[in-house]
């Protein structure tokens, strides 16, 4: 009997896989992350803090197979709590969550996660 583990992932891609996020030093970035799964993934960013600008609910199904993006409601303002500078973010099962990071102060590698161990262990990492 085989079993299959189930293979979460950033961007499609996995912590060998040629990087896909390039920062430059002194730049600030507007991310957009995704989840398309019944699950929350707390996302943590490395070496840097950010500000979270909004979510917005949307449909799931056309963005995995013809990768477009349908909102199904407004953008939400972050809750009270979520006010102020984080290093992880909330994202929400079948939302869109934007974040705003300023690059500064290192050069080199910036490694983001999905903070639930098991997801980490099985790639849901990315340098």
């Amino acid at each position: 009997m085989s079993t299959r583990r189930a293979i979460r992932s950033l961007n499609a891609s996995h912590w060998k896989m040629p990087i896909t996020e390039k920062p430059v030093l002194g730049s600030t970035e507007i991310w957009t992350l995704i989840n398309p799964t019944n699950d929350t993934h707390p996302i943590h960013l490395h070496l840097v803090r950010f500000q979270i600008l909004d979510r917005q609910p949307y449909e799931p199904w056309l963005f995995q197979t013809k990768r477009q993006l349908h909102f199904l409601g407004p953008a939400e303002p972050p809750d009270a709590n979520e006010a102020g500078w984080k290093d992880m973010v909330r994202a929400h099962s079948r939302m869109v969550t934007r974040i705003i990071v300023p690059f500064a102060g290192f050069t080199g590698r910036y490694v983001w996660h999905c903070h639930v161990l098991e997801h980490e262990d099985n790639e849901m990492m990315r340098p």
